[in-house]
């Protein structure tokens, strides 16, 4: 079943109700109320402004017609109207380019504090937070959701106070105007209202559906983008392409449905706007004609044609603003989805910040991801402070899975992880955190310079001190070489050094942290042995005190550590030293036999 289908079938979220929704989307505009009030205050100024433009012109057009006659010239009167007139045009123009500057600049700030908000929260997220969203997702939330929130709030400062203002005003004006006549607008209003509000609402359910698969769209370009070495070296480009064109299709193909229906908007406006007109000037005629002018003018009918075109402009917005909305609704939900996420880990009361020492225990820990079954069963486990660990086993015994309990990355099922003594649940968790240094097989380098990525393992790192821990890591080398040293680029992801050079340099930043516990999670396994066998030599020698944890799947990694275990579909199968093991565990034996052939590895190195 193709992607497209399955994100079909997914259930739809639980809509939040609006007035919980507005409340908590308008709390990001923090800072900007005023700007807000003021954007608003120009808009009333605005509408009215432009209302009264065409209620004096009707006097002025009216004062012209006069001049026929040149009895009743009045040119004082003229030129009075014209400059109420055109004061009034300035007023309306002045206060619509103010208004319009505002409104940008508080829906900049808005989508700026909830972007802000966002990001701000996921830093609290702990793994198990993390798994729940796909990356596509959260990056779709942040960046398209936003947009889209961002700009219904646009129109919330611009445009919804400005429609119903300008509908409301232009309305009255038109009793004032001429009463009889006013009729017209009050037949065709609600016809025209129901109408765009029915289209609007048939187009609502199709773009809650190309949102959700905005998602979908991004994770295939996400995944084509960082895996592009797999997708040209199996030479499956056409495979992505096809993958991208289904989920591109389901959304072009929803578009255009949408568009279809939000395509009768104009011509209902047209058809509103021509019968209103003619309707006018058929009736408005007649009035001129038998009144003789006493009672209605041509410059009185000119204004309630203009008035005709503002009530069908307003309701346009008002169509369009209603379709943003209902629009942004989804993604507004989507983004306070993310916002109240609770952190599966957090600090307990008055928490221990000082670790004292990188002593570990495991007593009879379990852990299962979500509601699925254990993948750890039962582990016990002592490791001294400044002892080193060595963990091996296939692939899925949840190696990585047991030293993640460690700095808390995930929290045990059943059982207590104790460092220092003390159940890892009592610690703050920056304390914990910045006492255990994890170096992941993958490792990130973050774009910018090996200085500004060794850093962010000590942000008050001297040079001396960066330049140890790249002569620990073996980094130290291949650094020299660089015309530019620590200030050499490293860009997106560090594809611009090798697999070894990036765990090196991970290594080292690791390093930096000055760790009481280091944790080595198959870290070397792009390095050559011979500079894996340095780098743990330099450890031990220089970093008696750490307590080590090295994950690998090389025996000549592990085999001089001071405990070995051996993990099996998520329990420890054996436990000892290298020579114990060779007796007692045939899994690690049959490993190291095929692996170094029964000599001494480095001896033979």
């Amino acid at each position: 079943m193709s992607k497209v289908k399955k994100a079909n079938k997914a259930n739809k979220e639980q809509s939040l109700p609006v007035s919980v929704l507005l409340k908590r989307v308008c709390a990001a505009n923090k800072g900007n109320w005023k700007l807000t009030f003021i954007t608003w205050f120009l808009v009333l100024v605005e509408t009215i402004a432009e209302v009264l433009v065409a209620y004096y012109l009707q006097f002025l057009l009216d004062e012209i017609d006069n001049l026929s006659n040149a009895t009743t010239t009045n040119m004082p009167a003229i030129q009075a109207y014209s400059i109420l007139v055109a004061s009034l045009a300035v007023i309306a123009a002045a206060t619509g380019i103010v208004a319009g500057i505002l409104a940008a600049i508080c829906s900049s700030g808005f989508g700026r504090n909830l972007r802000r908000q966002m990001f701000v929260k996921i830093q609290d997220y702990s793994f198990e937070n993390i798994d729940k969203f796909s990356t596509s997702s959260i990056v779709t939330r942040t960046t398209t959701d936003i947009t889209n929130v961002q700009f219904a709030f646009l129109m919330v400062v611009r445009s919804v106070v400005r429609a119903p203002l300008m509908m409301l005003f232009a309305l009255v004006m038109c009793f004032i105007t001429e009463w009889k006549l006013a009729w017209v607008f009050l037949a065709i209003i609600p016809f025209v209202l129901f109408f765009l509000l029915f289209i609007a609402a048939k187009a609502h359910p199709i773009f809650e559906r190309i949102f959700r698969h905005y998602d979908l769209l991004n994770e295939n370009v996400e995944e084509d983008v960082d895996g592009i070495r797999a997708v040209k070296s199996f030479n499956r480009e056409d495979t992505q392409i096809n993958e991208f064109k289904d989920s591109s299709k389901f959304i072009y193909s929803n578009f255009i449905k949408a568009e279809k229906i939000l395509a009768f908007n104009g011509p209902i406006m047209d058809i509103a706007s021509y019968l209103s007109m003619l309707l006018l000037s058929y009736f408005g005629a007649r009035i001129i004609v038998h009144s003789n002018g006493s009672e209605f003018t041509t410059g009185g009918l000119t204004t309630l044609i203009t008035y005709i075109m503002m009530i069908m402009i307003a309701l346009m917005l008002i169509s369009n603003i209603y379709v943003m909305l209902i629009i942004s609704r989804n993604s507004a939900e989507r983004i306070i989805e993310l916002i109240d996420e609770k952190p599966v880990i957090v600090n307990c009361k008055n928490p221990i910040k000082e670790i004292a020492d990188g002593e570990i225990e495991f007593k009879n820990v379990s852990f299962a991801y979500g509601k699925g079954k254990n993948v750890l069963e039962n582990i016990n486990l002592h490791l001294k402070s400044g002892e080193t660990l060595g963990i091996i086993g296939p692939t899925g015994s949840s190696k990585t899975t047991l030293i993640s309990l460690i700095a808390r990355l995930y929290d045990v099922s059943d059982g207590e992880v104790l460092v220092a003594g003390h159940n890892v649940k009592e610690y703050d968790l920056k304390s914990l955190r910045d006492a255990c240094a994890v170096v992941l097989q993958k490792n990130t380098l973050f774009t910018g310079t090996i200085r500004s990525n060794l850093l962010y393992g000590n942000k008050d790192a001297t040079d001396e001190q960066m330049y140890e821990a790249l002569k620990l890591s073996e980094a130290y080398e291949f650094v020299s070489t660089f015309k530019d040293g620590l200030d050499s680029p490293i860009v997106e992801g560090g594809n611009n050094v090798s697999g070894g050079q990036k765990q090196r340099l991970c290594i080292a930043r690791a390093l930096l942290k000055d760790p009481k516990i280091l944790i080595l999670d198959d870290s070397t396994s792009a390095c050559d042995t011979h500079t894996d066998s340095l780098i743990r030599k330099n450890l031990q020698l220089t970093k008696p005190d750490v307590t080590k944890l090295i994950i690998s799947q090389r025996v000549s990694s592990i085999k001089d550590c001071d405990q070995i275990i051996v993990l099996e579909k998520g329990k420890i199968v054996a436990i000892g030293k290298n020579d114990q093991l060779m007796e007692n565990c045939e899994v690690y034996k049959e490993l190291y036999e095929s692996q170094l052939g029964g000599g001494d590895f480095d001896a033979q190195e």
